[in-house]
């Protein structure tokens, strides 16, 4: 025999609230990334010798930088500008400039005196190398 489930048309009623919220947030209301606004986009992975981040920075050059290592914490910061077109009513504008900021706070130690950091085609790529603690280790069984 089949259990009967007494229906309750307020539960359906506070989930399409819920997704209708969820909706109109994501719509709307743009969250702030980074410092002023200014969200750059990056990507993170781990090797078994480094960790690599890449961060979608066009038109920057290496001097609009600035890269800094502290407490196992990477920071990288920036400014990214725009051209004035003089007399232009843009209709539509979705590409932000000004100050950014972003941190990485690795969890192994790093060797910070070996990072390199290498801009190419409006990709700036950084590559932190794990301190020789961190790697792993093969130990070999020795026999009598």
């Amino acid at each position: 025999m089949a259990d009967v489930t007494r229906w309750d048309p307020f539960q359906e009623m506070t989930t399409l609230r819920d997704a209708m919220n969820h909706l109109l947030a994501e719509s709307f209301v743009r969250p702030q990334r980074g410092m002023g606004g200014v969200y750059v986009p990056l990507d993170l992975y781990e090797t078994e010798h480094e960790y690599v981040a890449s961060l979608a920075v066009p038109g920057l050059k290496p001097d609009d930088f600035e890269i800094t290592m502290q407490q196992n914490t990477l920071s990288i910061s920036g400014r990214t500008q725009t051209e004035q077109v003089e007399g232009a009513h843009y209709h539509l504008r979705e590409q932000r400039y000004g100050d950014f900021t972003r941190a990485l706070q690795f969890p192994t130690p790093i060797d910070a005196e070996n990072i390199q950091a290498h801009l190419s085609n409006g990709i700036l790529t950084i590559r932190v190398p794990k301190s020789d603690v961190a790697k792993p280790r093969r130990i070999t069984v020795k026999t009598n």
